[in-house]
């Protein structure tokens, strides 16, 4: 049996990031072929190998994000850097993984999630830095604008009511389970143009 509903929603996630990336790894391999025979050298071509490439980066974010997290498994800073730069590109967020050591799939799970609910506070982009100190990491955002909204940022401590988020809003509330599963503290600050998250 699993400890609890969140190890259940960890596997149905992994399960469907799985189911669909057999499919978008069809239609890649089917523009490469495509590019083998010329027939690829098309703006439509084109914008379905951005779309897959796309579509697969958030695939790779989701799994981290929201599936499974053993404590065996490290993730390499190359694979974090990859996999964020990639799910970002188009959003007009620079992602900097400043850490040097790998980090344990629940830390990594964890952060990912922080970086998710970053987004919503940073409108217009901004640049996005990950740097791990002692037992506790920090990110640091930069931008133009920040926009933060207290009441929806209350739930990354279980301060706000559940039934206020939206399904766009869920990893504010799934961070906030996985810091108290790790026994972590999320704090956060903020100024008119950056935003500070700790994990202490």
């Amino acid at each position: 049996m699993y400890a609890s509903s969140q190890e259940l929603t960890a596997l149905i996630s992994s399960r469907i990031c799985h189911d669909l990336a057999s499919p978008l790894g069809a239609i890649a391999n089917g523009l490469e072929l495509l590019e083998l025979t010329g027939l690829a050298d098309t703006p439509e071509a084109a914008l379905l190998s951005d779309s897959v490439q796309s579509a697969s980066a958030r695939i790779a974010f989701f799994r981290i994000a929201y599936g499974p997290a053993n404590p065996q498994t490290l993730i390499a800073p190359a694979v974090a850097q990859k996999t964020l730069a990639q799910t970002y590109s188009e959003r007009k967020i620079n992602i900097n993984w400043q850490a040097t050591a790998d980090c344990p799939r629940p830390m990594a799970k964890l952060l990912f999630l922080l970086i998710q609910a970053a987004e919503t506070a940073l409108p217009f982009g901004g640049d996005v830095a990950l740097q791990q100190g002692g037992d506790g990491w920090t990110i640091t955002c930069t931008a133009r604008e920040v926009r933060l909204d207290p009441q929806l940022w209350a739930h990354l401590n279980a301060r706000g009511p559940s039934e206020s988020l939206q399904s766009s809003q869920v990893q504010f509330a799934l961070a906030h389970l996985q810091a108290d599963a790790m026994v972590k503290v999320i704090a956060h600050s903020n100024t008119e143009d950056t935003l500070t998250i700790t994990v202490s």
